[in-house]
């Protein structure tokens, strides 16, 4: 099962999920992740530790590495 992370590519944006490997994320963090169109950058709102379960299934993007500030 993937360590998912709550990312908002966004301020007022959805939280999407990524698969974060075993990078290790804390909240506020920015992050590079995969989208279908191509990388984009956003910040870190549920580290992976927070995410208990899930119903997520199929193909999904990961954090690519952490952005540079």
């Amino acid at each position: 099962m993937p360590r998912l992370a709550g990312v908002r590519l966004e301020a007022s944006g959805p939280v999407r999920y990524f698969d974060a490997g075993d990078m290790r994320l804390e909240n506020g963090d920015r992050v590079l992740v995969e989208t279908d169109d191509s990388p984009r950058e956003g910040s870190v709102v549920i580290r992976p530790d927070q995410v208990l379960f899930s119903d997520l299934r199929g193909p999904m993007g990961r954090v690519i590495q952490k952005a540079e500030r």
